[in-house]
């Protein structure tokens, strides 16, 4: 492994990441206050170059640990806008409302984006901190690095989203029904005047913008709200299930390696954990493999089956989701469907094999797991390739 390599001058052994995203900055943040030697290759022009500044999730129910002691226990700082969410309201396709709460957290607000104040910016300024570097608007081959962190190659999943200015008050809002966003949700997050509006589907990829136009409509359906200062941005989801995120020594790391929620596809906590996982690895030398299974393997295969349910009970199943998710503490709720169950289990192998993806995809994986989905094509992404 090239990572054992000492090199002559240095304080320990050196190591390249490519991509500079929540997963490579957590790995450059660990293995820099290590003594290693660093460098990261970050193809755009700034850290978050692909975000627009926009509220995301980092999800707090899929695990007894809370977010806050994970990264704690990972060594960073929260040098970033961070906000707890215990309550929301949810909107089935009749747009009949219901509260939810919990006790604690059941996600963490967090800004993506090359801002001040965002995710990644927090995480460059921890790594430099540390000692590790940063090339900007250059990228390595696959095989000159030791982690693998460039994000993700084909969408499973996509989202756009609006951030704007908007007088009106905090608000955590999730539409839910199949009509407006197939396979996934419409939401609005307004916290101290800025807001985020965006549209996620699964399904029908290449009409985002015409999903994402009448989610809006519907949410000015429930109360009108002024936009101003509007910004617009695309976001993939990658998922794969796979025996190995490793190949020839290489570390394939958040959204590169397919690690992802598949239920919501909230994947921030999947980043940090591999990057941190990667970074263990080498310091330890132990396996990676073994670190990200023990940590993510059962939770991530268990959200195949949640995602079926997701689609398979349409508008219907919603509804009900929503009912149940009011009924008592959202993150208990949420933490049950997270829970890996006997049923799950066995039902897990017949979803795989009825979802195979039978061919060669764009993951940048050895052997794999990933769902067929119809190419279809976008007017300003392009080609949307399975």
């Amino acid at each position: 492994m090239r990572g054992d390599n000492v090199i002559v001058g240095q304080t320990g052994p050196k190591i390249k990441i490519a991509g500079a995203g929540p997963s490579g900055l957590t790995a450059a943040i660990v293995l820099a206050k290590a003594g290693y030697e660093v460098d990261l290759f970050e193809g755009r022009k700034a850290v978050g170059a692909r975000f627009i500044g926009d509220f995301q999730v980092i999800e707090n129910m899929s695990r007894e640990e809370d977010a806050l002691e994970m990264l704690k226990r990972f060594g960073l700082d929260t040098n970033f806008f961070i906000r707890p969410v215990r309550q929301a309201l949810f909107f089935d396709h009749r747009l009949r409302s219901q509260e939810v709460g919990s006790r604690r957290p059941f996600g963490y607000f967090i800004r993506r984006g090359s801002e001040r104040e965002t995710l990644d910016r927090g995480l460059l300024t921890q790594a430099l901190a540390a000692g590790a570097k940063i090339h900007y608007q250059t990228r390595i081959k696959p095989e000159e690095a030791d982690i693998i962190a460039t994000g993700p190659a084909t969408p499973d999943g996509l989202a756009k989203e609006m951030t704007f200015t908007t007088s009106l008050p905090d608000t955590v809002w999730v539409l839910f029904d199949m009509n407006f966003s197939p396979g996934g949700y419409a939401y609005l997050f307004v916290l101290d005047g800025i807001a985020t509006f965006g549209c996620a589907i699964t399904r029908d990829l290449s009409r985002i913008n015409y999903y994402f136009d009448r989610s809006l409509q519907r949410f000015q359906e429930l109360t009108f709200f002024p936009i101003e200062n509007d910004r617009t941005a695309y976001s993939f989801m990658n998922f794969s299930l796979k025996a190995s995120a490793e190949a020839s020594g290489r570390y394939f790391v958040g959204e590169a390696g397919g690690f992802q929620d598949y239920l919501f596809g909230l994947g921030i906590r999947y980043a940090l954990t591999t990057g941190y996982a990667a970074a263990e690895s080498l310091l330890k030398k132990t396996s990676y493999d073994r670190l990200w299974k023990e940590a993510l393997g059962p939770a991530q295969e268990i959200s195949v089956v949640n995602r079926f349910l997701y689609e398979w009970g349409g508008n219907r199943g919603l509804s009900l989701f929503i009912r149940q998710a009011g009924r008592g503490d959202l993150q208990d709720y949420l933490g049950g469907w997270h829970r890996p169950s006997w049923w799950k289990r066995l039902a897990l192998p017949i979803l795989k094999w009825g979802w195979q993806r039978a061919g060669r995809c764009a993951h940048r994986l050895s052997p794999h797991w990933c769902r067929h989905k119809p190419v279809s094509s976008h007017p300003e992404l392009g080609p949307i390739k399975p």
